[in-house]
Order: C-alpha cells, then sequence, then structure tokens
C-alpha cells in the first residue's frame, strides 16, 4: 500500500462503514426487538453518527480538493456538478417513476433544482434520503465561496458563524431551511478544519485510544440527555450535544481505521459504492422485495438486512465505476482539440 493509500486508508474506511449503518438503519432492523429489548432508540445514535460521518467527510475532502486545485474554482465546480447531479436526477426519477413518489408542480422544481433544503419541511413535501445531497450541496457552495474568498483559520470562523446565526434568524421566523441544516452545518466545517490543521490531526490522531473511547461515550450521554429533554432539532442545547457526540465517535472511528483493521480490503469496494447506494439502495429494494421477497420467504425488513444491501452494494459498486469511466472519457474528450471545439 502506498503512503498516500496508508494516509486516507482511515477516511474510506469510515465512509464504508458509515453506508453499512445506513443500509441496517434504512432496512428498519432497528423498529424490531432482540430478546425483548426494543432496539428502536439506538437508531437515534446509529443515524446521527453516520450522517455526520458523511458531512465531516465532505467537508475534509472539499477543503483537500480545493487546496489541491488551487485558484481553478469554476473547474471545481463543474467536477462538482457532474459528479452530483446526473446521478441524483436519476434517483429522483426512479422515486418519481419506479416508487410512485408524487410531488406537485413547486414540489417538482424544488427538487429539481436540489434546493429543497431551502423549502423542505415547511412549503414543500419531503421525500425520504435525498434531502441530505441537498443540503451538503448548500455546504460545497456556501463553505466554498468561504474557504475560496478567505485564507485565514479565523477569518472562516468569523464568517461561519455569521452565515449560521443568519441562517438560523431566518428559520426561526419564516420556517425556510431544513433543520437538518443547522444540525450538521459545524461538523462539515469541523471536517475542512480537519483537513488544514495538520498539527492538531496528528494530535488528535496521537490521543491515547482510551481518551477517545471517554470522549465518544461522553458523548452519548450528552446526546442521550438531548433527546431525552424533547427538546427540538435547532434547539442550542441539541445541536450542542448532537455535534460533541458525533465528533467523538468520528474521531473514535478514524482512530480504529488507522490501525491494521482499515486495511482490510472489504472497505475500499463499499466506499466505492456509498455514493450510489445512498442515493439508489431504496428504489433497488423497492424492486427486489416485490420480485423476490416473497419468493426467498423472507419479511420486507430481513430482505433488505441481508440480501438486499449484499446485492444494492454490489451493483451500486459497479454503477460508481462506470459512471467514473464516462466522466473520466468525457474529460479526455474535452481535452483533446476535437472536444474543446465542441
Amino acid at each position: 500500500m502506498s503512503a498516500g493509500k496508508q494516509r486516507l486508508q482511515e477516511f474510506e474506511a469510515l465512509r464504508a462503514l458509515s453506508i453499512v449503518l445506513l443500509l441496517i438503519l434504512h432496512s428498519d432492523v432497528f423498529s424490531l426487538q432482540v430478546f425483548g429489548v426494543e432496539l428502536g432508540p439506538i437508531s437515534h445514535f446509529v443515524g446521527a453518527f453516520l450522517l455526520g460521518s458523511f458531512f465531516f467527510l465532505a467537508g475534509y475532502f472539499q477543503e483537500v480538493s480545493m487546496q489541491k486545485r488551487g485558484h481553478e474554482p469554476l473547474a471545481y465546480i463543474k467536477s462538482k456538478f457532474m459528479r452530483i447531479f446526473p446521478p441524483y436526477w436519476f434517483a429522483l426519477a426512479l422515486f418519481i417513476f419506479v416508487m410512485g413518489y408524487s410531488l406537485k408542480r413547486f414540489d417538482l422544481t424544488v427538487y429539481l433544482l436540489n434546493i429543497q433544503f431551502i423549502f423542505s419541511p415547511a412549503f414543500v413535501k419531503q421525500m425520504l434520503t435525498l434531502w441530505y445531497i441537498s443540503v451538503v450541496v448548500s455546504y460545497y457552495f456556501l463553505f466554498g465561496i468561504l474557504t475560496y474568498r478567505i485564507q485565514s483559520n479565523s477569518g472562516l470562523a468569523v464568517w461561519s458563524l455569521v452565515i449560521f446565526a443568519a441562517t438560523y434568524v431566518l428559520h426561526k421566523m419564516t420556517g425556510l431551511l431544513d433543520g437538518r441544516f443547522f444540525e450538521y452545518f459545524f461538523i462539515f466545517l469541523a471536517g475542512i478544519y480537519f483537513a488544514r490543521l495538520h498539527q492538531v490531526r496528528e494530535w488528535l490522531f496521537n490521543l491515547h485510544f482510551a481518551f477517545k473511547v471517554g470522549i465518544a461515550f461522553l458523548g452519548v450521554l450528552v446526546f442521550r440527555m438531548a433527546l431525552a429533554s424533547g427538546v427540538d432539532i435547532t434547539h442550542g442545547f441539541y445541536l450542542l450535544a448532537v455535534d460533541f457526540y458525533i465528533l467523538g465517535w468520528v474521531l473514535m472511528w478514524l482512530g480504529i481505521f488507522r490501525t491494521n483493521v482499515g486495511g482490510w480490503r472489504i472497505w475500499a469496494p463499499i466506499s466505492t459504492a456509498s455514493f450510489f447506494a445512498y442515493l439508489f439502495h431504496r428504489p433497488i429494494w423497492y424492486v427486489l422485495v416485490g420480485l423476490l421477497a416473497r419468493r426467498v420467504g423472507l419479511s420486507t425488513i430481513m430482505f433488505q438486512f441481508i440480501p438486499g444491501s449484499i446485492i444494492v452494494l454490489f451493483v451500486c459498486y459497479f454503477l460508481q465505476n462506470g459512471y467514473d469511466s464516462l466522466l473520466h472519457a468525457g474529460r479526455k474528450q474535452g481535452n483533446s482539440p476535437a472536444g474543446k471545439g465542441i
């Protein structure tokens, strides 16, 4: 394994773990009982961690990508657009035409533009799963502008707080903006700083593992208190608690994945499949359950949980590789004399 891959194995493994947890969560396994114990309460912790991990990794890799590209914002925007929007639009079509989701004209326009994070849930119909794409694209846009225009870390922090405060007031006054926009705002920002502050990153990695475990489980206690309090997800206490919980568990698992555990070969293909698996797992499950679940004698939950999730990862691994090849061929054509003339 090259030095570059060694440095990235923990991030790749964390992404893979997160998509596996998402498939488990969305299969509704946590609606079951095990030896008389309700699994439902665990779903809050699993959901916050896996989504927080996705946002943290998105912030980290956005900063890494922008550092590599230097001052080429248009090239970066084009790359992000092509990687996100065509697969997203295809997933949206599957939700509508395969799974039967109905959207009014305004709702459809909002979803096509991928700006549902502004209007959902107060003004447009919510759609499962796809909300993440809208929120993460909003972060790419906001933090992309900030990191391009503001080089200092302190300046980035100040302007991030200003934007958070302004959008928070807007949300409270008008109902605009999805509450989850605020829940993961500072998680994405933490990913940016994790990429920027090399010495801090190494210091955190070098903390004793027992200390990381302690932070992680303290996060569980704090987040549990926030959940028990019944406050809204935009309440200050909830936001502090969930962000502390997410960052503690992200740090712990990154530490675990810097060991030989992160080098397991299974993580790489799962990580590769993760984005398409996120987009397409529900439509794929919908079709598979209708065709196969009764024939193999499994309930919907168990079919989605085991064979369904494996099939999703297998299919989406090849879909992602195929789409990457298509993008690569498009870039090569665009760089050729004939391509530049089109």
